[in-house]
């Protein structure tokens, strides 16, 4: 136990204030597309528009982009090119719907049954 290995070392481990690629991706984006806020880009796209998600398709199919860059501005665009889906609705009528298709195909299990009975016992 004479060489201590673990624990806590004097200036290991990531430096206070450092960026992480999601921050970098970001600040990139932002740049390029010339947003005031690199962390707001969404209100940024609201606030310029067709041009802005131009843009970031741009940047998302560019191959010359950093990959983490890429990933960003496709995140950023696609919830403003893609609709949301509708919510399902839970309304009586089709639980009743449900209901009924389930014992319609109980019965038609218990005829099949039945007629496999009658089949193996001649």
């Amino acid at each position: 136990m004479g060489d201590q290995h673990g624990g806590k070392r004097e200036g290991a481990g990531r430096k206070k204030g450092s960026k992480n690629k999601t921050t970098i991706a970001r600040e990139v984006i932002g740049e390029i597309i010339d947003a005031p806020d690199p962390m707001k880009l969404a209100s940024a796209v609201h606030q310029r528009g067709h041009a802005m998600l131009l843009e970031l398709e741009r940047i998302v199919l560019d191959p010359t982009q950093p990959v983490a860059a890429r990933i960003m501005a496709a995140r950023t665009a696609l919830p403003f090119m893609l609709p949301k889906l509708p919510e399902p609705k839970n309304s009586v009528g089709d639980a009743d719907e449900l209901v009924r298709r389930i014992q319609a195909g109980r019965i038609r299990a218990s005829e099949l049954r039945i007629e496999q009975k009658t089949i193996t016992s001649q």
